[in-house]
């Protein structure tokens, strides 16, 4: 179906980016970042940058795929450099940081998961063997790029975090923020490892909501057991781990009051379930306002 939509011009992209700023500006956000960049759309940036036109911070990530041998890789860094060095650190246009994915979603049971989904043989699917992410993630940090994985289960967070704690060995000591996005269900023993890698844990509370249409196949794939350890903003930042609140539009809306009650009363937006669901993790609003502004800003 994608091959036969007819592909925008650039001045109707352009008039789309317009549109979006627009309506995040309504709802009071002041930055953004492009989690899915490619490098071919990066002048579109620069573009509305250059006509004054972003009027909102913006941040661009470039992707990380395993379908490359680690000299290709090395190779499509080189590209990368080329195509954003003068943004890094850009006032209203910034670059340096890739995304990857580790594993899939829980509803689809493509997730990567330490044990078995319930009633069933397969731990989901991971994107990447654990020694070609290191690999891959070990030269991105030589390099001094942030890295944004997407792990969702238990088995794809530990992987990330592991490629990030041998990085920091294989590499010279300096400071680094790289990021685990999403973070849907963990294991307790690593929630402390965040604080303790510098990792920055970069949530989207609406994806928490607690509706059963959303919640029921979510907890079912997994079980019980496993559902009490979502989305654990909290335990995460009582083991001095940073949280940066976001949204992940256009997965779900960018409105954040959708967002910051979920983080603060996790409940749906008519109140259920009474007293919140799995409550010991909701975050007070001074802690949710911080992770949306000084935890973001840090990331």
């Amino acid at each position: 179906v994608l091959a036969h939509i007819p592909k925008p011009s650039t001045d109707e992209t352009l008039a789309a980016m317009r549109l979006a700023i627009r309506g995040m500006h309504a709802a009071g956000i002041t930055a953004s970042q492009d989690a899915m960049t490619e490098v071919e759309e990066v002048p579109l940036w620069r573009a509305l940058r250059d006509a004054g036109d972003l009027q909102l911070r913006t941040r661009l990530a470039l992707m990380m795929r395993p379908d490359q041998t680690l000299d290709e890789w090395g190779r499509r860094l080189d590209e990368y450099d080329e195509a954003i060095g003068d943004l890094r650190g850009g006032e209203w246009l910034d670059a340096g940081i890739l995304k990857s994915f580790a594993d899939g979603v829980v509803e689809a049971r493509t997730a990567y998961m330490l044990t078995p989904y319930e009633d069933d043989t397969s731990t989901g699917l991971p994107e990447w063997e654990a020694d070609q992410l290191d690999a891959f993630v070990a030269e991105a940090d030589r390099r001094r790029w942030q890295l944004e994985i997407h792990a969702i289960g238990d088995g794809g967070i530990r992987m990330v975090l592991d490629a990030y704690e041998r990085a920091a060995g294989a590499n010279p000591r300096r400071e680094r923020r790289h990021r685990v996005e999403h973070i849907e269900t963990i294991t307790r023993a690593d929630i402390p490892r965040f604080a303790e890698l510098c990792v920055v844990a970069s949530m989207q509370p609406y994806h928490a909501d607690p509706s059963p249409n959303q919640i029921d196949t979510w907890a079912g794939n997994i079980g019980a057991e496993r559902a009490g350890q979502a989305w654990s903003w909290a335990s995460i930042r009582k083991a001095g781990g940073v949280i940066a609140l976001g949204s992940d539009w256009p997965v779900v809306p960018y409105d954040p009051m959708l967002a910051l009650n979920s983080a603060v009363n996790r409940q749906t937006k008519e109140g259920h379930p009474p007293g919140g669901w799995l409550p010991s993790e909701k975050l007070s609003l001074p802690e949710a306002l911080s992770a949306y502004g000084h935890g973001s800003a840090y990331a």
